[in-house]
C-alpha cells in the first residue's frame, strides 16, 4: 500500500473520536513522521546516501504504520 495512503489513514485514525486515546497519539505521531519524511525529499537530496536513508526510514515507517492499523 503507498505510503500516502497510510498516512491518510493513520491521520483518520488520529482524528476519529472512538478510537483510544494512546493509539491516536501514536496514529497522529506516524503521520507527522510521514509529513517530515515528506519534506526531507523537498527538494530531492543531494546525494545518494541521503537518499538511501530516507527510503529506509519510508520504509520502517510504512511497516509501523501498516502495524498500527491492523489493530483498528
Amino acid at each position: 500500500m503507498d505510503l500516502t495512503v497510510l498516512a491518510v489513514l493513520c491521520e483518520k485514525a488520529a482524528n476519529n473520536p472512538s478510537v483510544d486515546a494512546v493509539t491516536a497519539k501514536q496514529a497522529h505521531k506516524l503521520k507527522h513522521e510521514w509529513a517530515m519524511l515528506v519534506a526531507r525529499e523537498t527538494p530531492p537530496p543531494a546525494d545518494y546516501e541521503t537518499h538511501k536513508q530516507i527510503q529506509a526510514e519510508k520504509s520502517a515507517t510504512k511497516k509501523r504504520m501498516v502495524e498500527l492499523l491492523a489493530i483498528l
